[in-house]
Parts: structure tokens; C-alpha cells; sequence
């Protein structure tokens, strides 16, 4: 129908490639030499709060103060322990917002609905666990680097290439010109890479194996 509305095309790359870490966002690392729950800054009076105490590399010694960190520790995938070496990652508080559509049989839009999901405020997990999340996003974002040969040697980019491919079909869906859809793929691409590195969890497939249960041969 000529008449109907295009839908806005996505912003142009120079407006989604600014910093992928938020400027709110820290990270600190250092040797893990205590956590647990205590009033804010050990004042007898204080509320109650959630410390972790971390030897800088300097020989300095700091204590991170938040609720969220005990959440922290329950989701890390590595469990830190006492003489570890590990990164705290705070990251800035505003959500991720998910939009899904719903589409007549005339591809026309009947029904929108939009989720803000709240990021995770604080990540705690070994150095190492940063590192290996580095390491994927660089893989991520080099064109050079295969999908086989990527999730091979990163399996936890599995997902990312899911929501790639997902992204791939709403581009080819919604905007004609090439270098549109390739600009929303490369800033889509980029955003993943960020949030790998910022040790936040990518949504996974669906399994749709567990459904057919384990073959048997005859």
C-alpha cells in the first residue's frame, strides 16, 4: 500500500560507535581478600549492605559497598574464593529494552509490546573469565575469524550468533537498502561484542534437541 508508513531506518554507523562501555560503567580488579554482609562501612548504625574487600595492584587496599554485589556472587559463574584474583565490573543501571511484534498476514504490525529489563548492576567473576570474554568479543567483531571456527574456540558466542542471525531476518524484513541493513548488523554486532566484555550473559537459543530425546540405533 503506498500510502502506509516505512519504518524508520536505523541510525547511521558514526551515531552507534561510540564507546560500547557506557562512561558510568567501572571496572576494578585486584586480589579478593574478603566479601560478606555488614552494616555500610562497618558503622554500628549503618544500613545494611554487602562489602568486598580487594588488594589493588598498587599494594592498596579497597572496600566496595552495594546490595547488589551479594547477588553478584551468587551468579558468578567462576565462584571466587578468598586469594583469587578477580574483576568487579559496575555497570551503568539503565535497562536493556526488548521490543517484539506481532504481524497480520498482510505483514502489517497489530500488536507491539516493549520490556525494559534492568542490567545486572554489578558482575564478579576470576580475571581470567574477563579475559576469555575479551578474547570472544574480539573474535566476534573480526570478519576474518569464520562463525564455525569462532564458536569452536568460544562457545558462549553461540548466542551471539543466534541474535545475529535473528537481527539478519528483521533487517532483510524491514529495510531494502543494503547498506542500512549493514549498518544495523555492524552496530547490532558491536553492541553484542560490548556486552560479552562487560561479563554480561547473552540470551542462547533454544534447544530444540532436548525435545526429540536421545537417539537410539537399531
Amino acid at each position: 500500500m503506498s500510502g502506509a508508513r516505512r519504518p524508520d531506518p536505523p541510525q547511521r554507523p558514526g551515531a552507534r560507535e561510540a564507546a560500547p562501555t557506557p562512561a558510568q560503567d567501572r571496572f576494578i580488579t585486584g586480589k579478593l581478600l574478603d566479601h560478606g554482609r555488614a552494616p555500610h562501612e562497618f558503622h554500628p548504625h549503618g544500613h545494611p549492605s554487602y562489602y568486598v574487600k580487594l588488594l589493588l595492584n598498587g599494594g592498596e587496599q579497597r572496600t566496595l559497598w552495594g546490595a547488589g554485589l551479594e547477588a553478584a556472587f551468587k551468579r558468578s559463574t567462576t565462584q571466587p574464593q578468598p586469594g583469587d584474583y578477580i574483576g568487579i565490573r559496575q555497570n551503568n543501571a539503565d535497562p536493556v529494552t526488548f521490543v517484539t511484534r506481532a504481524r497480520n498476514r498482510e505483514g502489517y504490525v497489530t500488536v507491539k509490546s516493549q520490556v525494559d529489563t534492568p542490567r545486572p548492576h554489578w558482575v564478579v567473576e576470576k580475571l581470567e573469565a574477563f579475559d576469555t570474554r575479551a578474547a570472544a568479543a574480539r573474535a566476534l567483531r573480526d570478519p576474518t575469524i569464520s562463525r564455525r571456527q569462532a564458536v569452536q574456540s568460544h562457545p558462549e558466542l553461540l548466542g551471539a550468533y543466534w541474535i545475529l542471525d535473528t537481527g539478519m531476518k528483521l533487517a532483510l524484513e524491514k529495510w531494502q537498502k543494503p547498506e542500512v541493513r549493514a549498518a544495523f548488523l555492524k552496530a547490532l554486532r558491536e553492541t553484542l561484542a560490548a556486552t560479552l566484555e562487560r561479563g554480561e550473559e547473552l540470551m542462547q537459543p533454544p534447544r530444540q534437541r532436548e525435545r526429540s530425546g536421545p537417539r537410539t540405533r537399531e
